[in-house]
């Protein structure tokens, strides 16, 4: 029996050990990320949420600032009159505990990710400087609330080392590195990885100026991990050049000869490219995306440019479309279309950096003739301008007029899909819209948050863990019983 005994506790703890390993695992797939990262100019940070679900429409969570500092100026990125958004900043044992308050009538991440605000400091504070508070309190539609113990915070921002920063505008030589967190251990509240960025100077690249038939031009390869600093745009104006930025995959070229426009507080520009891939966006051009893309740098550019992007052999010598996401009004909004090259390299025109798609279907065309369909139908004269009554607003672009495409929530897109394969079909999109403008509660200012706290928590993820808990227990119940039932027969022989 002592043997029967001891391989019993050898397999339960093994079970257990497993069991551990697979919650880690759902822990760390669930968890929604604070971002802060520097945006170029001087000492701001862009706040940001990602892994965060459609689903929640109001958020708490606290940014821990070693030392005492001043309340950051926050510009938030959706400024609507409809939203309550607010930071607070007190003292608390000589550190500064930032506590970001949103309440809104519609998710605040459609999907899954979001640019918050910009917070601009006083004063210089390094990413070792921050710090996540304990935990992150999300509310759905129907207020249902949601804790994250310890939720991860990314924090990255430019250490100049041994370069120095000029005066008059404050460009940042070459040398400088990023920092993404400063501990590697698992175990710590802050994001692990770490990586190194250099700035590129005007010094770094001016060799490789050149000119051709009156026009001048400076290309420059730009390895991962590089930024272009402002005294490069500045001195490219001076020369009337085109800029040619190669980073392999894709190509900006930015025409400085009618000059650039750099505020006098930015340091540098990243233009670096993600592909991204959010299935609210497919779903908005019926699956003809070839590639989503988002630009690390946000906002408008310093002078008109155009991006070439390597969209792969399958879209060779076709007609492509370009949209801008609109995440403030979650709509796809038509930009460009153009003809791809023979080894499907694609080339728009932009002035403005954000997140994109590169379609094969011209969705905006069919919604354009959908629109007044509709308008004609209900004897409405159509024009530029909101469309009345359909919530659809006709915009210009390109050389066409076209009706913005609505991209659902993410989290609706999944239902969605898992209704469809059920061979079923529900609507309810605008009754969910409307149960979460008629409800009471919401994360309006502290105390209300507080009051939130102490009630039960009810969460989706409480669900998924029942449930794995449920399997797993199951397993290792017939683990033992099978174990049990050999070694009692091999006793009885």
């Amino acid at each position: 029996m002592k043997h029967l005994g001891k391989r019993i506790g050898v397999v339960l703890t093994v079970a257990a050990a497993l069991f551990c390993c697979m919650l880690t695992a759902f822990a760390e797939g669930e968890q929604p990320r604070i971002v802060l990262k520097e945006s170029g100019v001087q000492n701001q940070y862009i706040l940001r949420l990602d892994q965060f679900s459609s689903k929640f429409e109001s958020v708490q969570f606290q940014i821990v600032i070693d030392g005492q500092v001043e309340k950051p100026e926050e510009v938030w990125t959706d400024d609507s009159a409809d939203h309550f958004q607010l930071i607070n900043a007190e003292q608390s044992e000589g550190k500064t505990v930032l506590t970001v308050y949103i309440d809104q009538l519609r998710p605040i991440a459609n999907s899954g990710s979001r640019e918050l605000a910009t917070l601009t400091f006083s004063q210089a504070i390094p990413a070792s400087g921050f710090s996540p508070g304990s935990e992150m309190i999300a509310l759905d539609e129907h207020q249902e609330k949601t804790v994250f113990s310890n939720p991860k915070l990314i924090v990255s921002a430019i250490q100049t080392g041994g370069g120095n920063t000029g005066s008059g505008g404050g460009s940042s030589t070459s040398g400088g590195s990023w920092l993404e967190g400063e501990n590697d251990s698992d175990d710590s509240p802050s994001y692990t990885s770490t990586s190194t960025r250099t700035s590129l100077s005007w010094e770094d690249v001016s060799g490789r100026l050149t000119q051709s038939g009156g026009q001048k031009t400076l290309t420059i390869r730009v390895r991962e991990g590089e930024v272009i600093s402002r005294d490069i745009f500045l001195q490219a104006a001076k020369e009337k050049a085109l800029l040619k930025l190669n980073y392999g995959d894709f190509i900006w070229i930015f025409d400085t000869s009618k000059g650039v426009s750099i505020p006098a507080n930015r340091l540098f520009f990243d233009f670096s490219i993600e592909t991204i891939r959010y299935k609210n966006l497919s779903a908005a051009v019926e699956n003809t995306d070839l590639v989503q893309f988002e630009i690390s740098y946000s906002g408008s550019l310093p002078c008109n440019a155009t991006l070439s992007y390597l969209a792969g052999e399958s879209a060779a010598e076709k007609t492509l479309h370009l949209s801008y996401y609109n995440e403030k009004e979650a709509t796809l909004e038509f930009r460009e279309s153009a003809k791809a090259s023979a080894d499907g390299m694609i080339t728009f025109s932009l002035t403005h950096a954000s997140k994109y798609v590169i379609s094969t279907k011209n969705m905006w065309e069919t919604t354009q003739k959908d629109e007044l369909t509709h308008l004609a139908a209900s004897g409405t004269v159509g024009g530029a301008g909101a469309a009345a009554g359909t919530g659809t607003q006709v915009v210009s672009g390109g050389n066409q007029t076209a009706a913005n495409v609505t991209v659902l929530p993410e989290d609706q897109v999944e239902e969605r899909e898992h209704i469809v394969n059920d061979g079923q079909d529900t609507g309810g999109g605008e009754e969910q819209s409307a149960a979460g403008e008629e409800s009471g509660e919401t994360i309006t200012a502290p105390e209300t948050v507080e009051a939130a706290v102490s009630q039960p928590e009810k969460s989706d993820n409480g669900n998924r863990f029942n449930s794995i808990l449920v399997l797993c227990l199951i397993v290792a119940a017939a683990a033992l019983v099978a174990i049990g039932f050999k070694l009692y027969a091999g006793r009885r022989r």
